[in-house]
């Protein structure tokens, strides 16, 4: 939970917990509550332990139980502002003067990209005319430890492939663990099962030779190209997040330092934003978007790879469209 310019951001967790209830004595300043849906919205997502990222939940009937609580602490006036999936008015009807909804907004944000005022690369707007459904999924492999809705390119394929090429290890033999295998420099032994032995001889042969140590107590095989790479970039880690799984360096600690060991399953996020946004490669960086990305494949409004100025945009919105 987060209070931003006078909204609360608040997750299913926290309704969950009635945390909300400690916002009580704000019911006069609160200017609304954000509920974004984990399930539809783009960039990093709110799910909480409890819930499934495979099932998703109807919105309506957690902002229902949003408001349920919101109205027990003296916020029955104050707007939740729908957020994720959010395409057009039309589809919420059925929330507009719904007493178990109240006041209500709407937040678009995956349709404002496609303007010609949006400041992101011309590539980007491109490729969002060009998705499929299901080319926008959640994933785990953000250094943030938090799922995400990211475009399905080589960016993230590029991190799944490489967290199958995995293997368990031990330093020392067990009786499922009893194959040492010699890596690196220092031929330093770890003890890996006869089967995986036989994965580990066919990644070399195609040429992911370097191996590299998770947080897991797992060996990932990589290219000698990605692993210079992975490491130059958590060399140049700048400490932007507390907690970072990719880089073990902190700003925010006396020793600058997370006591974690970095995962080189992940990425440096900082990096690969930055990049996408100066330079525009949608296929080889991170690349977030909402789920709905696909319906401008699908809206007779961008036939042709129309795209509209945004007051062009907000007449359609208002239209209900």
């Amino acid at each position: 939970m987060c209070s931003i310019n006078g909204l609360l951001v608040i997750s299913e967790e926290d309704i969950l917990n009635t945390s909300i209830r400690s916002f009580k004595k704000f019911a006069d300043t609160l200017g609304g509550v954000v509920y974004e849906d984990p399930w539809k919205a783009g960039g990093h997502n709110g799910l909480s332990s409890a819930e499934n990222p495979q099932i998703p939940e109807l919105a309506l009937d957690r902002v229902k139980l949003l408001r349920k609580y919101m109205n027990e602490v003296g916020l029955e006036k104050t707007p939740i502002i729908m957020a994720g999936g959010v395409w057009n008015l039309t589809e919420y009807e059925d929330w507009l003067e719904n007493p178990e909804v109240g006041p209500i907004a709407f937040q678009f944000g995956t349709r404002p990209i496609l303007t010609t005022e949006n400041p992101v690369p011309d590539s980007w707007k491109k490729r969002l005319l060009t998705l499929k459904d299901g080319d926008v999924f959640l994933n785990k492999f953000s250094p943030t430890g938090f799922y995400s809705s990211a475009v399905n390119n080589n960016f993230i394929k590029n991190l799944q492939q490489r967290s199958e090429r995995q293997i368990n290890f031990t330093k020392v033999a067990t009786d499922e663990l009893n194959y040492g295998l010699k890596l690196g420099a220092r031929q330093r032994i770890f003890y890996i099962s006869p089967q995986d032995r036989e994965k580990v001889e066919s990644w070399r042969n195609d040429n992911f030779t370097e191996h590299m140590i998770t947080p897991d107590s797992t060996l990932i095989f990589v290219t000698k190209k990605e692993h210079d790479q992975i490491i130059t970039d958590q060399v140049n880690c700048m400490g932007c997040l507390k907690s970072c799984k990719f880089s073990n360096w902190s700003t925010n600690n006396e020793d600058y330092s997370t006591h974690n060991k970095p995962d080189p399953r992940s990425f440096c996020i900082q990096k690969t934003l930055q990049d996408i946004a100066h330079y525009g490669d949608v296929d080889n960086e991170l690349m977030f978007a909402g789920h709905n990305a696909f319906r401008f494949q699908q809206d007779p409004f961008y036939k042709n790879n129309f795209i509209p100025t945004t007051k062009q945009l907000i007449q359609r919105i208002l239209q209900g469209l």
